[in-house]
């Protein structure tokens, strides 16, 4: 792809044209509008079919970036929220692997997230992340039951009590899931540890993360006393504890 067509919503002028600078750094992004409100880019989009989508999620005391993608239930372009607040939205993102930037954007999370979304504008996934994300936004009061992980080639959805654990590999994170099927993807084990935290998933180490829901079907624990010790999963591997974890982690596994 020559030329990436990019549009930006955002109610708030100064903050709109200093995106707009940042993309315009780049060779291969070319803005093609700005709109203030939902009714405007609704039109924008249709007229100028973006390959990418940088909205704000308020955009007035009554519109938001919601309301936006609403109106697009067969989108075809990526799309990246701007925000300055909103824990839960973010928490919506992560979920389904919608990427978000935070205000002030940061010029090196711009470049990033530009990356991730240039990886996928070949694929057809759009509609399935925005789909799922409106759906956990609309159902607020019960947990989701999966989660979207992004891959470089698919964005796929997985039950979590699937998952078993994370594993940290320098920019990327390895999804282990039940069967010894593995996920690669490029967000770091925090953005997971955070989500999932309330759902008995704990971080005994920084790089790893465990799914104890698991533990009797898929874990055979043992503490080694040698430095923080470990956890030995069946299939072999050792899972590091950190001393400053360990006894939350027995305070965790007896409350199972």
């Amino acid at each position: 792809m020559s030329l990436i067509s990019a549009v930006i919503i955002e109610d708030k002028t100064p903050v709109a044209k200093s995106l707009e600078t940042l993309l315009n750094m780049r060779s291969d992004i070319q803005v093609v509008g700005i709109a203030a409100n939902v009714n405007e880019g609704a039109k924008l989009i249709s007229d100028k079919n973006p390959n990418l989508v940088f909205s704000d999620i308020q955009l007035s005391s009554t519109e938001t970036g919601f309301d936006l993608i609403e109106r697009f239930p067969n989108a075809n372009f990526k799309l990246i929220f701007v925000t300055a607040f909103n824990d839960y939205a973010i928490k919506a993102f992560k979920y389904n692997a919608i990427d978000y930037l935070l205000k002030p954007v940061d010029p090196d999370e711009l470049e990033e997230a530009i990356g991730r979304a240039v990886l996928q504008l070949s694929n057809n996934d759009s509609q399935v992340q925005l789909s799922s994300l409106l759906n956990m936004m609309n159902n607020t009061k019960s947990a989701p039951k999966k989660i979207l992980f992004k891959t470089i080639d698919q964005v796929r959805a997985v039950d979590i009590q699937e998952i078993v654990r994370f594993e940290s590999d320098n920019n990327y994170t390895s999804v282990h899931l039940v069967g010894d099927k593995k996920l690669v993807v490029s967000k770091p084990i925090k953005d997971y540890s955070e989500i999932l935290e309330d759902r008995n998933f704990f971080r005994p180490h920084q790089s790893h993360l465990i799914n104890l829901n698991c533990f009797e079907l898929y874990l055979e624990f043992s503490y080694e006393k040698q430095d923080g010790g470990y956890i030995k999963l069946k299939d072999g591997t050792s899972i590091p504890v950190s001393k400053r974890k360990k006894n939350l982690l027995f305070e965790l596994l007896e409350n199972l």
